[in-house]
């Protein structure tokens, strides 16, 4: 699951657990573990840090929605809010199934926004390093031609 964004794997682990029978928090405590193979990027092991901080909190009785507020990402808040009401017991496998389609979508969009931006960030490099190059081929010969007729 290397390469994947972190609320997606996080989706991923909790339904393959229920799937497989296991406890939501057997999935959760899956994707915040700190094996070397888990931790794949800064991105996913800053969300696994946040997940294991809310994980803390919910076995201490604490204040778990204080560590919602501080996630920016809309996704992510869900999928902890949803992971919080499986942890209480009631049935999320719908709801989850949902979140994991809409992630995806999510996902989905951000690539194609990310490849509809590179022929512009392509020709930057064109713009910038072979288009003045270009120019200097072009008139050079006219330019030292030029130069050559003014020192007569």
């Amino acid at each position: 699951m290397e390469g994947l964004a972190p609320p997606l794997q996080l989706a991923i682990e909790m339904h393959s657990s229920l799937a497989n029978g296991e406890s939501i928090r057997s999935g959760i405590v899956r994707f915040a573990s700190d094996s070397p193979m888990s931790v794949a990027t800064n991105a996913r092991g800053d969300f696994a840090r946040v997940v294991r901080r809310f994980l803390i909190a919910w076995d201490q009785s604490q204040d778990w929605r204080s560590i919602l507020k501080q996630v920016e990402s809309p996704y992510r808040r869900s999928l902890l809010e949803l992971a919080a009401i499986g942890l209480g017991g009631q049935s999320i496998q719908a709801a989850l199934v949902e979140l994991q389609r809409e992630i995806e979508l999510a996902c989905d969009e951000e690539i194609k926004v990310h490849i509809d931006m590179l022929p512009l960030k392509m020709l930057l490099p064109l713009l910038l390093l072979q288009f003045p190059a270009f120019m200097m081929v072009l008139f050079g010969p006219l330019l030292s031609r030029f130069i050559e007729e003014m020192s007569r």
